[in-house]
């Protein structure tokens, strides 16, 4: 007793050494690979145990970290299974040592039967924003006691905190992947619109121009008729007037000739004014198409 008494201080400032070099390496972690990988290196000389398994709760999300010996298994997605007693230290909150084992804790990691007295322990964290789940199987080789509890919350308090740091990169990350494609998208949306203004308005540009172009020929048709028909008109009311002054032979004889051929030359100016405004209509309706 005296011996373990003296051998007391070199055991805590070893401990705490051991626990100082795993915060330093899990402070350098940057993901959950080389979080488990320092676990996997430094937990054995903190807390003796067989299996030790860690589930962290936050939000909608659940994350599950097991060790035995030099194999590690971790899970983000939640796919791994939550046990009945995991579920029981969530409702209570109650610390649990029992030596029931379940079987799904040891399949595929350990063989039950080749441990001594196995015990089952377990805890459950709150830590405001999160649960932590942590369960340990030690035995009388690698035993277990309430004077490691404390050690215990320490790496409990150090894992769980860089899980929600690199929990909170990889959301950063997620939301920045979302709003980039966000801003792809509507950068992209832009460019369209801007295609769309651009075509709309070169398609007004050529509709005006097509406008004025079929202004300038409909006004190119008037002054046709304007002066083209003007002239013979003239002469048939001026030809007109003089039946009051002349009497019916001459009339006759000098007045109604000239009057048809008036007439004659009328008809032929508005026939050539009808076949250039078809003609203007026709290839104003083909341009169209």
């Amino acid at each position: 007793m005296h011996n373990l008494a003296q051998n007391t201080p070199q055991l805590y400032r070893i401990t705490y050494e051991a626990y100082s070099k795993f915060a330093n390496e899990i402070n350098r972690c940057i993901n959950l690979d080389e979080i488990s990988e320092v676990c996997k290196t430094h937990l054995k000389y903190l807390i003796n145990f067989q299996i030790i398994r860690m589930t962290i709760f936050q939000g909608d999300k659940l994350f599950t970290f097991e060790l035995a010996g030099n194999n590690i298994w971790f899970d983000l997605n939640g796919k791994n299974e939550i046990f009945p007693y995991e579920k029981q230290l969530l409702f209570n909150g109650v610390p649990l040592i029992t030596n029931e084992i379940p079987d799904k804790l040891v399949k595929g990691k350990l063989n039950l039967n080749n441990l001594l007295d196995p015990v089952l322990w377990g805890w459950c964290f709150d830590k405001s924003e999160r649960k932590v789940v942590v369960s340990l199987l030690a035995d009388q080789e690698k035993s277990f006691s309430i004077g490691d509890v404390d050690i215990l919350k320490l790496m409990v308090d150090c894992v769980q905190a860089k899980f929600s740091e690199n929990y909170l990169r990889r959301q950063l990350a997620i939301q920045n992947e979302n709003l980039s494609e966000a801003y792809n998208t509507i950068k992209e949306k832009n460019e369209e619109i801007q295609r769309i203004v651009f075509n709309q308005k070169e398609i007004i540009k050529a509709r005006t121009s097509e406008i004025v172009q079929k202004n300038e020929k409909l006004l190119h048709i008037s002054a046709l008729n304007a002066h083209n028909i003007r002239e013979p008109l003239s002469r048939i009311l001026g030809i007109i007037e003089l039946f009051d002054f002349l009497d019916d032979e001459t009339c006759r004889k000098d007045l109604v000739p000239k009057l048809k051929s008036s007439s004659e030359e009328m008809d032929g100016v508005l026939k050539e004014v009808v076949e250039m405004a078809s003609k203007e209509l026709t290839d104003l309706k083909a341009a169209e198409i």
